[in-house]
């Protein structure tokens, strides 16, 4: 026998419903803010662009899910019914379309760093496995917490899948690596001479606000689903418009950079920026490590 839909906890889904609604306002105003930017600097990228696909993908998919999120709560907060298969299934799929839109934001930020590295074999190897790892725990996650008989549809509406709390940990552990390793590279680069150029800045910028979005919005899932909040559905809805907000943020920032055509810089920047955005280079891997990746492009 389920519970009358007056006996459950519609208060507090009341306010949580409030709350997802505003991060999706929250998404669609950044993406009514840059959608001018989105139409000069992503729409004209031909389409074998990676970046293009990569900004549209993080940026609509978190959109879509949103909604989709928004419209089956109330639809069950309305019309308060048993458990479906289906319903099981969505609930659990929460976490995956989480980690997918993760993995997306995450292959941005590592692509920057392997280009750091002048494409260096073993980053490429790290960061694979980084990604794998990140696989196998939304597996692991999703495998030992099945919905059981004692599920209910209120579960979708106020608790959050425990696998969050296996690709949490997994996903913290590759932020925390990017990260490392673009500071690593920022004090050689540094020590090289070339650690001021705007373009290396703007890349340590970015990185480490990301970084640090990406690792509260991360940790705040992890916690709220440990601790079995009634509130932890927020954490989810957030954690989709955080994330697609910074990955889009943190492409559109660097596809905007200026290179200036003087300066005791700008052939060093330019190199570097091309060497990021451009999706088809020949390195030369002879290049010292306290050098910026220095390549030849193919016209």
């Amino acid at each position: 026998m389920f519970p009358h839909r007056h006996s459950m906890p519609f208060a507090p889904f009341s306010d949580i419903s409030k709350a997802q609604v505003a991060s999706l306002t929250f998404l669609v105003y950044d993406i009514c803010l840059t959608f001018d930017d989105e139409v000069n600097t992503i729409w004209s990228k031909p389409h074998n662009n990676w970046i293009k696909w990569q900004f549209l993908f993080t940026r609509y998919f978190a959109l879509l899910v949103q909604i989709a999120n928004r419209t089956i709560e109330n639809v069950l907060a309305a019309h308060m019914g048993s458990a479906t298969r289906s319903l099981k299934n969505w609930y659990l799929s929460q976490v995956v379309l989480g980690s997918v839109l993760m993995a997306a934001v995450e292959i941005v930020l590592m692509a920057r760093v392997y280009a750091l590295y002048n494409q260096n074999k073993y980053i490429k190897v790290l960061f694979l496995i980084l990604l794998l790892a990140e696989t196998i725990a939304v597996v692991v996650g999703v495998v030992m917490n099945l919905p059981g008989e004692n599920f209910r549809p209120v579960n979708v509406l106020v608790t959050s899948p425990k696998s969050y709390m296996y690709f949490g940990i997994s996903a913290i552990v590759s932020q925390i690596t990017i990260l490392c390793l673009t500071l690593i590279k920022y004090r050689m680069a540094l020590a090289g001479g070339w650690g001021k150029i705007p373009i290396m800045t703007l890349m340590v910028r970015d990185g480490t606000v990301t970084f640090v979005l990406l690792l509260v919005v991360t940790t705040m899932t992890v916690v709220v689903t440990r601790t079995h909040k009634e509130y932890a559905p927020l954490g989810n809805s957030w954690f989709l418009s955080i994330v697609a907000c910074s990955g889009c943020r943190l492409i559109l920032n660097l596809q905007n950079f200026p290179i200036s055509s003087e300066g005791e810089f700008s052939e060093r920047q330019s190199v570097l920026l091309s060497t990021i955005l451009d999706a088809e280079v020949d390195v030369d891997t002879e290049a010292p490590a306290s050098d910026p990746p220095s390549h030849q492009f193919s016209v």
